[in-house]
């Protein structure tokens, strides 16, 4: 009813303003009447403001008559406003194309009369026209420029918006620095604009790169300030975005029945607001956590409500990640993993259209683990393999190790052991780098657990401040006798405090510590096992070559155990004692290779130096292979050798492992780009890996060098 009322004096408006006679050259109108017909012109295009996205259609027919009039008049103002309403208008349609070119008119109207505002104002609204058509480069540049003009005329409210919008565009892009820069600049503005909803906006901002980044911590610290903020000024669209990040974090910290609760708050807020594409996101994240807790029929719901409104927005990649979900859904569900497929090649047709490279990575492993689910394992294989290249060109870690671990598992079954070693190694690079889920959690709580206690404590203090200053001027006459009372309360409350929380915080420290440890002791022991499994299984093998490959990959393995090894006897859990690691390492070598009748020795020198587990593990498969060679090959027709190792710093703040030996040496013609042993193919991989240079020289026996950076040297 009330929209109905709006649109009847709206066109009250117009019709009224369509009486007056359009001008000819014969005609000639008065300054009088012309500032009467473009008053009438500014009401109508103010009364069509609240209607753009109520009534796009009726505003339309309105705009193009107000614009004819605009142009009778020659008035460029409201031209220029009637262009960019109409583009508004469109946007609201979905019609990006139409939406782009009105504001383009808009622009270039605003230009020529010199109106900066109006010139800022229609490029911000391209930058959007350009995003949801996908043209992510056109949107930064357009929204550059906005922000440009709107700090030239000090409108800093606006300057926040163009920061807020290249935040988002910056992510997508992948632009990590950028963000971080303008996420700082953004809470400057925010703070410079007195605006509390900006303020709350600009924390909600901050925690969510925080989430993308897995630093939780310092996410739900922002997050609570926001919903303060919001609260505070009884902001509803910030308490909105403050409950969804909320149980966002609460999603990722594996609280589901946390994270559905804050989910459905947002949800009733988000309906009164009438916000269907944020309202799409809530439903994504109800979905994610009924499908955590195995209630794939509530998932399935939720995903197909998120779906029917970004359908309605045409939003490609949106509607392309909600696809995905359905079909994650169903292949959950198991029994329904024919449904999935149909959903996957939906989701697969928009992702190549749009480029949505994350999404076809996406696509191509889930399709293939169907496949490999149905029995098809060669059709798995083949489209996890696009997956993976995909993933690890646009360094998609989560798709990289999934990808990688399935491809691993089925190359082992259809008896490629090359192909599964090398996607293990993928996998076990990445997930090198992630805590496994139930420790990360542990640490993550104790971390906010210990955040709370103390902002309890803060405030308990701060009301023995308040209490203090009360009963001091109540009673004047006994104000030494008291001030000294509550004063010693409140030392005696900030000690208890202070060795609360310092105990708590050990406690903290050493809890994360023993978990760490724990980790590492089990990955020694579950390599000690494969080892062990080697070992056993190499004793039922007859052919020589064979159980010679089952020996070396049994060394292998015990070379990567002997890190988790030291990493757990150590103190020091971030770093590696290379040279204590080197001379474990050739002790076992020493032990396993040495024969009857031969004198093989080693001689190590290395400098006190530590490395990180992502440098010392391929460094140190790199010296079991060069040194397992040595023993193997270099000393046949000897009884006596000698192996040197050295590992120093070189004068250009690297590193340079040298191993050699004073063997018979490699064979003439020697080229180790075209070797063809696994053992070398690893090293050159492993060099690679590492970012290092490899080098060799075959003078009175056999020298290879390893330089890389020395950024990777954790101090002690």
């Amino acid at each position: 009813m009330k929209n109905t009322l709006i649109f009847f004096i709206l066109a009250v408006v117009v019709a009224f303003s369509c009486k007056n006679r359009l001008p000819s050259p014969e005609n000639r109108i008065s300054f009088h009447d012309k500032a009467a017909d473009t008053s009438i012109i500014n009401s109508t295009l103010n009364a069509a403001k609240s209607l753009l996205q109520k009534n796009p259609d009726s505003v339309i027919l309105c705009l193009k008559q107000t614009l004819q009039q605009s142009i009778a008049l020659n008035y460029f103002q409201g031209i220029g406003e009637s262009y960019y309403l109409t583009g508004v208008a469109f946007f609201y349609k979905y019609q990006y194309d139409t939406a782009l070119y009105l504001h383009q008119k808009a622009y270039a109207i605003s230009e020529k009369i010199g109106d900066k505002k109006g010139m800022a104002r229609a490029r911000y609204s391209m930058s959007y026209d350009y995003s949801l058509m996908q043209n992510m480069q056109k949107s930064l540049e357009s929204l550059e420029d906005s922000r440009r003009l709107f700090e030239e005329i000090r409108e800093f409210n606006k300057v926040y918006d163009c920061i807020e919008g290249l935040v988002f565009i910056h992510k997508q892009l992948h632009h990590t620095k950028a963000v971080d820069s303008l996420l700082n600049e953004l809470i400057t503005v925010a703070e410079r604009t007195k605006d509390k909803k900006k303020l709350a906006n600009s924390y909600i901002i901050l925690g969510n790169h925080y989430v993308d980044q897995a630093y939780l911590n310092l996410a739900i610290e922002a997050f609570y300030k926001a919903l303060k903020i919001a609260e505070e000024s009884g902001d509803p669209v910030e308490m909105a975005n403050a409950l969804g990040s909320i149980g966002l974090a609460n999603l990722y910290l594996r609280e589901f029945k946390t994270a559905i609760d804050y989910y459905h708050r947002q949800e009733e807020i988000l309906k009164s607001l009438h916000d269907n594409y944020q309202l799409s996101i809530t439903y994504t994240g109800l979905g994610e956590a009924y499908n955590a807790l195995k209630n794939y029929s509530l998932g399935l719901e939720f995903h197909q409500k998120s779906l029917e409104i970004r359908e309605k927005m045409s939003y490609q990649i949106a509607i392309s990640n909600s696809l995905y979900n359905i079909a994650y859904t169903y292949f959950l569900a198991q029994d329904s993993a024919d449904r999935a497929l149909k959903y996957i090649d939906r989701s697969l047709q928009i992702d190549r259209e749009i480029n949505n490279y994350d999404g076809l990575a996406k696509n191509y492993m889930l399709l293939g683990e169907i496949l490999a689910h149905k029995k098809k394992d060669s059709e798995g294989i083949r489209y996890l393999e696009r997956s993976l290249a995909i993933a690890r060109q646009y360094n998609n870690t989560n798709v990289i190790q999934e990808a990688s671990g399935a491809l691993s598992r089925l190359y082992a079954g259809k008896g490629n052991f090359e192909k599964a070693f090398l996607n293990m190694c993928i996998n076990n690079e990445i997930s090198d780098s992630i805590i496994s889920g139930e420790n990360f959690k542990r640490i993550t709580q104790l971390e906010m657990q210990y955040a709370f206690d103390k902002k309890q404590n803060e405030i308990e203090v701060s009301h023995l401040q308040e209490k203090l200053q009360y009963e001091t001027k109540l009673k004047r006459n006994k104000i030494v006798r008291n001030f000294s009372m509550l004063l010693g309360t409140l030392l005696i409350a900030f000690g208890i405090f202070l060795y609360t929380s310092y105990r708590k915080s050990r406690k903290a420290e050493k809890e994360k510590e023993a978990l760490l440890k724990e980790i590492h002791h089990r990955v020694k022991n579950n390599l000690m096992v494969i080892s062990s499994l080697l070992n056993l299984q190499s004793g039922s093998i007859t052919d020589d070559n064979t159980k010679t490959a089952m020996k070396e990959s049994q060394s292998r393995v015990k070379s990567m155990a002997l890190i988790h090894q030291l990493l757990y006897q150590s103190e020091i859990l971030t770093g590696i004692d290379f040279p204590k690691y080197l001379e474990q390492l050739m002790a076992s070598l020493q032990s396993t290779y040495s024969k009857p009748g031969k004198n093989i020795q080693y001689n190590i020198t290395a400098e006190n130096i530590q490395l990180d587990i992502d440098t010392a593990i391929p460094l140190g498969l790199i010296t079991n292979e060069l040194a397992t060679n040595a023993y193997k090959y270099a000393f046949a027709d000897n009884t006596d050798g000698k192996i040197e190792i050295d590992f120093c710093r070189t004068d250009d703040h690297k590193y340079r492992l040298r191993i050699s030996d004073n063997g018979k040496g490699l064979p003439q013609g020697f080229d180790i780009e075209n070797s063809t042993t696994l053992g070398l193919k690893l090293v050159k991989i492993l060099t690679k890996q590492i970012k290092a240079t490899l080098d060799y020289h075959l003078k009175n026996g056999t020298e290879f060098n390893v330089v890389f950076s020395a950024n990777k040297e954790h101090n002690r």
